[in-house]
């Protein structure tokens, strides 16, 4: 079996079995929100520690934890994994003692399910995020859209164009094929 087949084969099994492309619609940037996978949130207060917030990402699989007010539940900040990076890699700060409150996004931009999907990509490219939450009419929050979230749908939806691509776009054929 080939090095490539393999890669190819590995990436199969990590995707697990209850993969399941969605191939009813191509992405339209003009579609609502509310068509795509976005993802339930991960709710804290802001009193929460960096350390569990971190743990947060990991045991849950996402990138970014939403911040609420704990008496009305509306969305107060978001703290992602860049922040952990960009904000307290190296800076000496303690990770174990200190609250998500001083280093999160205070008042993120965040969009309802019925807007359109270019206002997502318009938010993350623009204001350079990753991950734009998603609010209700009272601005509770009700999930999140990431990049790789639009990232993944293009990849289903043209699953066999992307598939089907060589494993490097600059490989060169140095032999024939077949007999």
């Amino acid at each position: 079996m080939t090095d490539e087949l393999e890669e190819e084969l590995r990436i199969v099994e990590e995707r697990g079995q209850d993969f399941e492309p969605n191939l009813e619609f191509a992405l339209s940037i003009n579609e609502p929100i509310e068509k795509m996978l976005y993802r339930e949130p991960v709710l804290v207060l802001k009193n929460i520690k960096i350390i569990e917030a971190v743990n947060l990402f990991n045991e849950k699989d996402v990138g970014c934890v939403l911040i609420v007010d704990e008496k009305t539940r509306k969305l107060n900040g978001i703290f992602t994994e860049r922040d952990v990076i960009r904000k307290l890699i190296n800076k000496g700060h303690d990770i174990h003692n200190e609250t998500v409150e001083k280093f999160m996004t205070k008042n993120p931009d965040a969009l309802l399910l019925s807007d359109p999907i270019a206002y997502a990509l318009n938010r993350m490219a623009a204001g350079g995020y990753r991950h734009v939450p998603l609010v209700d009419e009272n601005h509770i929050p009700i999930g999140f859209l990431s990049i790789r979230d639009i990232v993944d749908h293009l990849a289903d939806y043209y699953s066999n164009e992307i598939l089907n691509l060589p494993p490097s776009p600059h490989a060169k054929q140095t032999s024939c094929e077949g007999g």
